[in-house]
């Protein structure tokens, strides 16, 4: 039962990470969509290798079932033998026995193994009924309980160029970066549009317009706010798509940081994108 157990559970891990990489695009989700082959790689080895080992484990069982035929066999023939001249049979102790014998005193902590073995299904059984969706508000109100800081150092190579008389789209980092470090001042005048979910500000003068920036995986996410102002505030978690333009940012006496600031003019719901992080 232990070695099914094992089996078993690599089979639907395999199959997690399947479903979440080829049948859907949840993956993307959890990492980078330039590591889904990996991700697909990795389920299809673990279904392979969950198979396998089945495989081989009932390859065992049949060579254990018919080794005990023939230990019978050769009980009944030396029965049958010490009956014919008159001694009693010699009959050896079955290996079987010797090693139930042997691991007789560690029987109780593998029925407790194979009980936690199952509660790792728990966490399958959500991503194959109810795969979790990309991290959200709750995430970012995890993240404010400490000061906001600076958006990573854009790392784009090309050149971000903005014209006039034209909705110009820009991703939250880019924005970031011409509201704080663009010394010609090219949002000054220009009609941005922006795509995040909403978030509360708690404030009544505006709400954060949202992007989570990933370098791998969920895990090491760093939130991108724009404060959103002459706008209602959409839902919650709401995706929503803010065209409007950049309010210039006033003299501070301090050097803590705020996020760049937005006037809109424009707010659409828009679906979750197939990538929801930057």
């Amino acid at each position: 039962m232990h070695r099914v157990t094992q089996n078993l559970l690599l089979l639907l891990l395999g199959g997690a990470l399947l479903k979440i990489s080829v049948f859907s695009a949840d993956v993307a989700n959890y990492v980078k969509p330039g590591f889904r082959p990996l991700v697909i790689a990795a389920g299809v080895a673990l279904v392979v290798l969950a198979v396998a080992a089945q495989a081989l484990d009932h390859g065992r069982s049949r060579s254990a079932a018919r080794r005990t035929e023939v230990r019978r066999a050769r009980a009944a023939e030396e029965a049958h033998l010490a009956a014919l001249i008159g001694r009693d049979p010699v009959v050896p102790a079955p290996e079987h026995e010797r090693e139930r014998e042997h691991a007789g005193g560690h029987t109780g902590g593998h029925t407790g193994g194979h009980g936690v073995a199952w509660l790792l299904v728990a966490p399958l059984a959500v991503i194959f009924l109810i795969a979790p969706p990309a991290l959200g508000s709750f995430a970012v109100r995890q993240a404010t309980q400490t000061p906001h800081v600076p958006p990573p150092t854009l790392v784009e190579a090309r050149s971000i160029v903005l014209k006039d008389g034209r909705v110009n789209v820009l991703s939250m980092l880019e924005f970031a970066h011409l509201a704080l470090d663009d010394p010609s001042g090219s949002l000054r005048g220009k009609t941005v549009r922006l795509t995040g979910f909403a978030v509360p500000s708690g404030r009544d003068d505006g709400w954060y317009l949202t992007r989570m920036r990933i370098g791998c995986c969920a895990a090491d996410a760093l939130t991108m706010q724009v404060m959103v102002k002459g706008a209602p505030e959409p839902k919650t978690d709401a995706w929503v798509r803010v065209t409007g333009t950049w309010i210039p940012r006033k003299a501070r006496g301090t050097d803590a940081y705020s996020p760049p600031e937005m006037s809109a003019s424009r707010v659409e719901r828009v679906a979750v994108p197939d990538e929801p992080y930057e």
